[in-house]
């Protein structure tokens, strides 16, 4: 992977949008939690660079203020950004680390200048002085959080607790925020109305006042003939006038089943006068194994028009301290003499770092593979191949997943936010405690996909505008819960060495 680079006029434009993103309320749903920021430091990079991974330069790094001044007069920092790929890293940990007024300087042997700006602030002490271990694992969790071994760039939220100051993960100072809806049912729970479980599928356009059915599976309501859509396994549907979905009580309309006959749900409304919809889906029995979907299909306008309104879809929790230097279990260094990254231990396969770990949400299929195929990464250092793990993959981060594996953190829903979904209180495999997690959320699971598999050509796509509709052959856009079933199961390559 050959991650692009930006040069600093670039690199000051899209570090202005990632704080943009990641400070202000942009929320789209009423009180979303998190923090908004993107998902896009290559995995490789994380994995093998001359600044965190090598430990000189990490214990520099710990040692002392981040500022421009220790980069230019500590030699175990002078160099290390000689490495495109320490650059690229540097980049993210500031915008971790620093908040948006902060800034740290760098120049090349050449005279180039680069500026990494700060963005989230989950260690604003270290402009000031060294990091202390709390900062260190909140640093090290936003790091792992935003890694993208695709190449392509996506918008996570990001949830946790910080018991130095509440407002870190929550901008928005409420108690309470966003639903426990999209949060998986902890005590059963089935049919229209449970508020729990619910996947957010996808947003469709039309004319306001005309009639619309959405449909997954079901047969045309008018004549019970054809297919509206598809679907795997008995799901429901919830459709509503905002874009980021609605409790039962505000859906415009909602099915569990159709009025030909059968499960596959099918629901009619009348268009808002917005032209907008979403629409959901949840198992009809909550507490079904993983693995049924639904990709609706509507008889009037768009759909998808757009992907859901809202950071819906937990992925999982990161923990641990990549600046750890006795859990370093390879190095790149500056060669002096070429000014080029060089690996101390040539085609390494395994875990750079040792003291970083992972943990997935029980609604994934195959959590540890989708992990795996998030975390892991081909790698080529000064031509030299390697592969790289970021995290240990320690099973689930709940209890209730189809994992055999014990679920490594004690708490779904920190007590600081009611309804933010932040996992807290989580252990490695050893059972050492890690009191800094960062919980992902998307906007989808397919989100998580390459963008080939974020596609199917399975079935003819067609148009139910007109009495008699027109299909053809050709691909279309898989629905959320979809991309969560298919995810590392469908295509087992997308979860092993790229």
């Amino acid at each position: 992977m050959s991650p692009f680079i930006p040069q600093a006029p670039f690199r000051l434009l899209l570090t202005a949008f990632v704080c943009l993103a990641a400070l202000l309320p942009v929320s789209r749903a009423e009180a979303e939690p998190g923090i908004r920021i993107l998902n896009s430091l290559s995995t490789a990079d994380l994995a093998f660079n001359a600044l965190t991974t090598n430990a000189r330069s990490i214990e520099a790094l710990t040692s002392e203020t981040l500022t421009s001044h220790s980069f230019a007069a500590d030699a175990r920092l002078r160099y290390q950004l000689e490495d495109p790929a320490a650059r690229n890293v540097m980049h993210y940990l500031v915008e971790c680390a620093l908040p948006p007024t902060s800034t740290v300087e760098w120049k090349d042997r050449k005279g180039n200048l680069y500026t990494f700006t700060g963005g989230v602030g989950l260690c604003s002490e270290w402009e000031y002085q060294a990091p202390s271990k709390e900062c260190l694992g909140y640093v090290s969790a936003c790091l792992l959080s935003r890694n993208n071994a695709y190449g392509h760039t996506v918008e996570i939220s990001l949830r946790g607790e910080d018991p130095r100051d509440d407002r870190t993960f929550n901008p928005t100072g409420d108690t309470k925020q966003w639903h426990p809806m999209f949060l998986p049912c902890d005590r059963g729970g089935s049919g229209l109305n449970d508020e729990c479980g619910w996947v957010g599928e996808g947003v469709g356009a039309c004319s306001a006042g005309t009639e619309v059915t959405v449909a997954a599976g079901a047969p045309l309501p008018d004549t019970c003939t054809g297919v509206l859509g598809s679907s795997s396994g008995h799901r429901v549907l919830r459709v509503c006038k905002e874009p980021f979905g609605c409790e039962a009580g505000n859906a415009l309309a909602a099915a569990e089943k159709n009025d030909c006959g059968g499960d596959a749900p099918s629901a009619t409304f009348m268009c808002p006068r917005g032209g907008r919809y979403s629409v959901m889906s949840a198992a009809y029995n909550r507490m079904d194994a993983p693995g049924s979907w639904v990709r609706p299909a509507a008889t009037k306008g768009r759909y998808p028009a757009a992907s859901f309104g809202a950071f819906t879809f937990r992925e999982g929790a990161f923990f641990g301290n990549i600046f750890n230097v006795k859990y370093l279990a390879v190095e790149v260094f500056i060669n002096m003499d070429t000014f080029l990254p060089q690996l101390t231990k040539p085609n390494f396969s395994g875990y750079p770092y040792q003291d970083v770990h992972a943990c997935f949400a029980k609604d994934w299929i195959a959590g540890d593979v989708h992990l795996a195929s998030r975390i892991c990464a081909n790698a080529s250092v000064s031509g030299v191949s390697a592969y790289g793990c970021l995290a240990r993959t320690v099973g689930p981060c709940e209890f209730g997943s189809t994992s055999p594996q014990v679920p490594r953190c004690d708490v779904g829903d920190g007590p600081r936010v009611q309804g933010d979904g932040d996992f807290e209180v989580c252990t490695d495999e050893d059972g050492a405690s890690h009191p800094e997690p960062i919980t992902t959320y998307l906007n989808s699971p397919c989100d998580a996909l390459t963008v080939a598999e974020r596609n199917t050509c399975d079935d003819p796509l067609c148009d139910f505008s007109s009495p008699s509709p027109k299909c053809k052959k050709g691909c279309a856009q898989r629905s959320a819960s979809e991309c969560l079933a298919v995810a590392c199961v469908k295509n087992p390559k997308l979860c092993g060495k790229k």
